[in-house]
């Protein structure tokens, strides 16, 4: 049996381990509590910068150095930015394990952070925000986050904009890094053979590098859509629609209910809007539903992507499944049908020891303890008047609505939204 294990050092860095016996691989995140919302005006991918020059060479090892330490023997490393933390993740054979965590450990508390780094990433980071600019399914989920939480902190999208990567300075990169990556805001979570004690002997030097007083609690993001239709065309053939609504925090007690409607409305082949959108009438090859959170708020997206001359038809027939929803509420069979579904998938993607190490970690930043298989009684558990009260209550909201893509006929999504 698998054994979880807690501990918090004497400055606050939090350490998450899954002891599995006999396991070959050792996987390792470092998870920073800060992201894209956390940065400051004038701060803008300050986060996700940091993410990239943090691989550049610290006082002991050059940047080929960091990468070579880990990939001699097969393991991989990297990293990424999302809006409420910054991972550092490493996967290596258990006798790996100490080369992995000096090798991280080092990064995230002695990196140099020097000009030069930032001048060969700015340039990297302006090729991946085009590479972004040239898909328009992306650029239309940011879209309905841009509308939805408008003024916001979590409107801007992650990885910066062109003119705020092009501005920042070094002196404001390392700023933002000392006074940001503090052992109170950092998780390690551990995946593979461990001795959590052990673990926490080898972190207690990185504990007390990064020991410093904590910013102040992020602001809460209420939303606001001031344009709560976005439209970004460009000469490509199909057109991607997003239709956002907002709904609760990760930790909200509805999560799992919230899920198992997403999954009956657009989680698959069997749900309502792909039978009635792809199979009777083939007006998509796909369309879904999905739901994400951050720590206090959320949102559900309905998206697909079709010929533009296409969009008003579905969004006509969305808008009647969603009205049929909204009235009968799904059916008993949909909800089991949801439920083995998403049990099924979480089983299976758990199975990963690398997904198992992103939900330690991420879980523990977000305060949420239970186990996988707590998780898993707890969608078990869900009722059907308790997945039809919130499919009324969110679908009932007038949704933002972004367009990315070939441009769509004039009026449809006003239209869409004046017969919500």
């Amino acid at each position: 049996m698998n054994t979880i294990r807690r501990s918090t050092l004497p400055h606050g860095l939090r350490i998450v381990s899954e002891h599995v016996e006999g396991a070959r691989a050792f996987n390792v995140g470092i998870f920073v509590g800060v992201g894209s919302r956390d940065e400051l005006p004038g701060e803008h991918g300050a986060s996700h910068f940091l993410e990239h020059v943090l691989f550049k060479g610290t006082p002991s090892r050059t940047a080929e150095q960091i990468s070579a330490e880990v990939e001699r023997f097969g393991g991989d490393l990297n990293a990424y930015t999302t809006r409420e933390y910054t991972c550092f993740h490493a996967r290596v054979l258990t006798e790996q394990a100490a080369a992995a965590l000096d090798v991280l450990t080092d990064m995230l508390s002695r990196s140099l952070v020097r000009a030069s780094d930032l001048g060969t990433e700015r340039e990297v980071i302006l090729d991946e925000i085009a590479m972004h600019d040239d898909d328009p399914s992306e650029v239309a989920v940011e879209g309905a986050i841009a509308a939805l939480f408008d003024g916001t902190r979590l409107a801007p999208q992650v990885i910066g904009s062109a003119t705020s990567i092009r501005r920042m300075s070094t002196a404001r990169v390392r700023d933002y890094w000392r006074r940001s990556y503090t052992s109170d805001r950092i998780v390690v979570a551990v995946v593979g053979e461990v001795d959590h004690d052990g673990l926490c002997a080898t972190l207690a030097d990185f504990d007390a590098e990064l020991a410093g007083a904590s910013e102040p609690a992020r602001e809460k993001a209420v939303p606001a859509p001031r344009h709560p239709v976005r439209v970004r065309t460009n000469d490509l053939s199909q057109t991607s629609v997003v239709l956002g609504f907002q709904t609760f925090g990760a930790l909200d007690p509805r999560r799992e209910a919230l899920a198992l409607l997403a999954v009956a409305l657009g989680g698959g082949m069997s749900s309502r809007l792909f039978l009635e959108v792809r199979e009777r009438r083939a007006l998509a090859y796909s369309i879904d539903c999905s739901e994400a959170a951050w720590s206090d708020t959320g949102l559900m997206t309905i998206d697909w992507q079709a010929l533009p001359e296409r969009t008003a038809e579905i969004m006509d027939v969305v808008a009647g499944i969603v009205k049929d929803v909204r009235r009968d509420g799904i059916t008993a069979d949909e909800l089991e049908a949801a439920k083995g579904q998403l049990v099924g998938q979480s089983i299976l993607h758990y199975e990963n020891p690398s997904s198992r190490m992103s939900r330690l970690g991420g879980a523990e930043l977000a305060g949420e303890t239970r186990t996988l298989d707590e998780m898993l009684d707890a969608f078990r558990a869900v009722g059907l008047d308790e997945v039809n009260e919130l499919a009324r209550q969110i679908l009932t909201q007038t949704p933002v609505i972004s367009m990315a893509g070939a441009p769509a006929p004039r009026g449809a999504a006003r239209r869409l939204r004046e017969r919500w």
